[in-house]
């Protein structure tokens, strides 16, 4: 298993896992996929203790911090997060609840989900069934939905819409395109009182289908823009720059030029070579880019880049695809 990648499981092969428990089937309850997936223990909190003295045999003496509190896992009692005690942890027994209430909609399937980090993150991946078919494109898009937990650090239970390629595995969501770092979003907060807002999971789903229907109308307006050989290649200059002369060593110099290279060879494969010659070609190109041949130092930094954190190049892919036409 690759670093910082417990365990996980995949239905089918997904371009970006390739390793973990591949399934043929869907998980058809939490339960099933939250065992495949190797989380069958639980985040749980404890006391903070602290050193005051040394007793007369020379034995530790102990006493709680009031106000903090140590997250473990339940099953190696491993620290995974100290917090303030006003933080509640979401386990994976309770994140169920949300995973159900999702699972409740219909044509919702989960196709990944697994452990991060020594536990400190969770995620699964639930498929929309509905893909969208774009004139000129003969590959599909499916929607997902990506649901996060994090035990103790920073960001809460969350649930994001995301769109995917499936030839090229290209990730992307509208509202990220356009600017929006937010978008679709829901977050669970870890403070008690969570449970307030579990029926609003549901809205998730409603809330992914209405951002496809705007990435299925951008992607249809930039299918019908047409671009021209000088205008891809102005496009490729434009999205990886050379920096100003005197300021360039030879070795910026000639990763500037491989990455250039590695666009141009994006454009003319065939995951993009069909819709090349358009607007939308030059953002799938980039996203490509960035998304499988940009260089990731370990899994999760490649997951977060395509599911999970907003990744403004692609947002300046758009603009620039846009000016470029202009031009």
């Amino acid at each position: 298993m690759s670093a910082n990648v417990e365990s996980m499981f995949s239905v089918r092969e997904m371009p970006w896992h390739r390793e973990g428990l591949v399934l043929d089937q869907h998980p058809t309850t939490w339960a099933e996929a939250r065992q495949l997936a190797g989380l069958t223990w639980d985040p749980i909190t404890e006391s903070v203790y602290e050193l005051v003295s040394i007793d007369g045999h020379g034995q530790p003496l102990y006493r709680p911090i009031e106000g903090w509190q140590r997250i473990a896992r339940s099953d190696t009692s491993a620290t995974l997060w100290i917090n303030r005690d006003s933080y509640a942890v979401i386990d994976h027994r309770e994140m169920g609840e949300i995973v159900e209430a999702v699972l409740k909609q219909p044509n919702v399937s989960w196709e990944t989900a697994g452990s991060l980090d020594e536990g400190r993150s969770v995620w699964c991946l639930a498929l929309l069934d509905e893909p969208i078919v774009l004139p000129g494109d003969a590959s599909p898009t499916l929607p997902y939905l990506a649901i996060t937990n994090r035990h103790g650090q920073p960001g809460g239970c969350t649930l994001r819409a995301t769109a995917v390629r499936i030839v090229c595995a290209n990730t992307f969501r509208a509202a990220e395109l356009e600017g929006d770092r937010t978008g679709t979003t829901f977050s669970f907060v870890h403070k008690h009182g969570w449970r307030n807002r579990v029926v609003q999971a549901r809205e998730a789903v409603t809330g992914a289908r209405q951002e496809m229907r705007a990435y299925e109308a951008l992607a249809t307006e930039l299918l019908g823009i047409s671009i021209t050989a000088q205008q891809r290649e102005l496009f490729v200059r434009e999205f990886i720059p050379m920096p100003p002369a005197g300021l360039v060593t030879d070795r910026v110099a000639r990763n500037v030029e491989e990455a250039r290279a590695a666009i141009r060879d994006v454009l003319a494969s065939p995951t993009t070579a069909p819709v090349a010659h358009t607007a939308y070609g030059l953002v799938q190109a980039a996203g490509e880019y960035l998304d499988h041949v940009r260089r990731s130092r370990t899994w999760e930094t490649k997951l977060n880049r395509t599911l999970i954190k907003p990744e403004p190049l692609k947002a300046q892919a758009l603009k620039l695809a846009r000016e470029v036409v202009a031009a």
